[in-house]
């Protein structure tokens, strides 16, 4: 929202926020478990062995977790601020990579636990470190560097509360959710061995499921959102519902896909027999389970691009707990039945989550929920407690807004992802179009000669992607004032 309202300072310290808070919390953790994960393995009934090497290979797996959540905090702001297809390649890249190289160790090295945990380590450390070093020397923090490293972003009150208003209720969610799967298996656990390790299998194949449709919902709530801070409440709406469209079509088209290879996926994921009829007998549900997944899930993305995720958590929260629990401990727990039990009860949860969500987006008020939003954005832009203190911030922060401005005006001529046109916008008979209260009335002749010179420009600037230029700005880039 505030990349869309060209608050490039409030993006800049949203993401150092995201960074540091991620950091500090993890650094309990980090205490906890490398003092107690050995007690706690050997409370969960494994021996003395496991527990040893949980021990040692903990204190490899905090600091891998600590660099996965930085590295991920900055892929998520490439993604947002439009770099989404560098972000995927260098992602895809780095886990081919991991890959590759564990399979080297165990192989080649007989690598043991805590060696392939290093491996894991150096190889997030590297692609973290090149991922900085690509996103300086391309220039894509130029405009936010002010806001991420020449600032502190917990002296912004405002700011700070409304990221950790934000944060709360999804890590709210997202504990919940594992939580509502967890007591599912115990559920399940209790019809037999045999089912729980079942509902095991089946969780793999609802975190496939998840996956793709996981994608057109950050993607709807990306657009949504950056449609709302730029004041386009219309595009908004009419992202959303493509975004729910398209992620109906696709869990179809996956449930299709997944129906077809009934007599084979079951084979593939387990060699027991008695699982694989299982399988095979929950196989139809759980593919009419991912359509309403799929649309449940788009849904609670975009609910949360409006700025309501308290609302979008608590209505998750409400149909799990309140019906999908309930159902499950019923059919199971009451009536003994098998796993078709379950699996009603999580489609059930499902098709009321979709329902509610899609009915709170269906009566939205788009133009108000826009205003609030800009006026909550754009009031982040002055920070009360600095700005006493570092009148050049300020002045900065305005430079780089401005520059902004000039930027999306430019992708705007070219045609780029910022060009989109409101569809709803007023044309008359000479197809002159108003967009944001600026009027393009040009000749196609003019059109011409201002493409061939804005391209001209960008390929004769050598700070835009020069690759040759990317070490002398790594060395240069902390010496700016």
């Amino acid at each position: 929202m505030a990349y869309g309202a060209d608050n490039y300072f409030a993006v800049g310290q949203y993401v150092q926020l995201a960074i540091v808070c991620y950091v500090l919390c993890q650094i309990p953790c980090f205490i906890v478990w490398g003092k107690f994960m050995k007690e706690i393995i050997l409370l969960f009934g494994f021996d003395e062995i496991a527990a040893e090497m949980a021990s040692k290979f903990v204190w490899v797996v905090m600091p891998l977790d600590i660099i996965e959540g930085i590295h991920e905090s900055i892929l998520d702001f490439l993604e947002v601020v439009e770099h989404e297809a560098y972000a995927n390649i260098l992602a895809c890249i780095a886990a081919v990579t991991e890959v590759v190289l564990i399979w080297v160790g165990l192989h080649f090295y007989d690598a043991d636990l805590v060696f392939i945990g290093l491996i894991s380590l150096g190889n997030g450390a590297f692609f973290l470190v090149l991922n900085v070093m690509f996103c300086i020397g391309f220039g894509w923090l130029e405009k936010y560097e002010n806001g991420l490293i020449r600032s502190l972003a917990f002296r912004n009150r405002p700011l700070l509360k409304e990221f950790l208003k934000t944060s709360a209720p999804l890590a709210v969610g997202s504990m919940l959710a594992y939580a509502e799967w967890e007591l599912l298996t115990v559920f399940a656990a209790v019809l037999g061995p045999a089912e729980a390790a079942t509902w095991a299998v089946l969780g793999f194949v609802w975190d496939v499921f998840e996956s793709t449709t996981e994608a057109f919902g950050d993607a709807g709530e990306v657009r949504v959102s950056y449609q709302l801070g730029k004041g386009r409440p219309q595009l908004a709406r009419l992202s959303s519902y493509k975004s729910m469209f398209m992620g109906l079509a696709m869990s179809i088209v996956m449930s299709t896909i997944f129906l077809s290879l009934t007599n084979v996926l079951p084979e593939f994921l387990t060699t027991d027999q008695t699982i694989q009829d299982m399988l095979r007998m929950l196989f139809p549900m759980i593919a009419l389970g991912n359509v309403t997944m799929s649309v449940g899930m788009v849904c609670w993305a975009l609910v949360g691009a409006q700025l309501r995720y308290p609302l979008a958590t608590a209505i998750a929260t409400l149909c799990s707990f309140g019906i999908t629990l309930p159902l499950g401990a019923t059919f199971t727990i009451v009536l003994n039945y098998d796993l078709k039990g379950l699996t009603f009860a999580v489609i059930a949860g499902y098709v009321m989550t979709a329902m509610l969500l899609s009915t709170v987006l269906l009566m939205s008020d788009w133009e108000k929920l826009s205003e609030r939003i800009r006026e909550k954005v754009l009031a982040d832009t002055v920070d009360e407690d600095s700005s006493s203190s570092d009148g050049s911030s300020s002045s900065s922060s305005s430079s780089s807004s401005s520059d902004g401005e000039e930027d999306d005006l430019q992708e705007k001529q070219l045609g780029g992802p910022l060009a989109t046109k409101d569809v709803l916008a007023d044309f008359d008979d000479n197809s002159n179009m108003e967009d944001g209260g600026i009027t393009h009335k040009k000749s196609e002749e003019t059109d011409m000669s201002s493409v061939k010179a804005m391209h001209q420009a960008v390929q004769e600037d050598p700070n835009v992607t020069s690759p040759d230029r990317i070490i002398n700005r790594v060395v240069t880039w902390w010496g700016k004032e």
